[in-house]
């Protein structure tokens, strides 16, 4: 069969599967165009053969939304992931028995080679650009035209000659004009085009690595053996436990930003009765908003920040 034929196979299957959103990219733009140069997320790092990385997406469940107890909206999106995981698995014994390789990567893991921080060895959401399934948003997450930010991504890396997908021509994301999630953000970590990945752990990582080790250093700098002891019993180490069993907490922990975009087709009908009006913002959050706009429309001195143009496709 041609490229194209093998790709609608592909995306067929996924559909199949239960996949919401199928793209793919070519591996050698990813080779080529790595987020950031100094730690390479590119594809020939885990494969020199691969050709291909098909990225797939999965809409978070829209009641999860309106859900008040933290724990189901910490738990949830691990089920997604999780489903994500399986769809991917059988996607890539799909693709070997047509006579080729594949194989899902590894989702939500850190590598330790690359630098400090959560740092996997492909970037889902870079890729998933390159692939055409949305543009990177304001703070960075993926927007995507259907279902805004609201989706987890999974992708498998394969040498089945694949015809890839066209990356948007628009940016998807509506820019500082909008800026809800700045406005929303409950640990102030959205900026221009960037995110201030510490703060935003504070949140998204509540039982991440980073959070978990603070917690362990607190035990042992206790003054007294009964301080130590109070900590180790306590209900934070329990979440850590969790945490650790299900996931919960360690990465998709803060929905925030997620459930005020406006962008996508499920919005206005799914959430704005719930989330149109943002009782986070602040005069000052909303005058950064104004510094913004007044750089993007070249009434400032200040340097634009150019560094994600590629994925954001804003200046471009």
């Amino acid at each position: 069969m041609s490229r194209t034929e093998n790709s609608r196979l592909i995306k067929a299957k996924a559909q199949e599967l239960g996949v919401d959103l199928t793209g793919i990219a070519p591996a050698e733009e990813l080779n080529l165009n790595p987020p950031d140069p100094r730690w390479p997320q590119t594809p020939q790092r885990i494969w020199d053969e691969c050709s291909s990385v098909i990225v797939i997406a999965k809409r978070v469940p829209w009641g999860i939304f309106r859900a008040r107890d933290l724990s189901t909206r910490l738990y949830v999106p691990h089920l997604v992931m999780g489903r994500l995981d399986t769809i991917a698995l059988g996607i890539s014994y799909f693709i070997e028995e047509q006579g080729f390789r594949a194989f899902p990567v590894a989702q939500n893991y850190t590598d330790p080679t690359l630098k400090r921080g959560t740092y996997g060895s492909i970037s889902l959401r870079h890729a998933a650009v390159e692939a055409g399934l949305g543009t990177l948003g304001l703070n960075l997450n993926l927007i995507t035209p259907q279902f805004g930010p609201r989706v987890y991504l999974q992708a498998i890396l394969t040498d089945f000659p694949l015809e890839p997908d066209e990356r948007l021509k628009n940016p998807v994301c509506l820019g500082p004009k909008c800026g809800r999630c700045l406005l929303s953000c409950p640990s102030d970590a959205v900026g221009h085009w960037n995110i201030d990945k510490r703060r935003c752990s504070t949140q998204a990582q509540r039982y991440g690595v980073a959070a978990l080790f603070r917690h362990l250093h607190h035990i042992i700098d206790a003054e007294t053996k009964e301080e130590a002891k109070s900590l180790i019993r306590s209900m934070e180490t329990v979440n850590f436990w969790q945490a650790l069993r299900t996931g919960a907490g360690a990465y998709g922990g803060c929905l925030r930003c997620w459930e005020v975009c406006p962008v996508g087709e499920d919005y206005n009908v799914h959430l704005k009765d719930l989330h149109a009006s943002i009782p986070e913002s602040t005069p000052e959050k909303r005058n950064r908003l104004k510094e913004m706009i007044a750089l993007e429309n070249g009434e400032s001195d200040e340097e634009y920040p150019s560094h994600s143009t590629r994925w954001t496709l804003w200046r471009i």
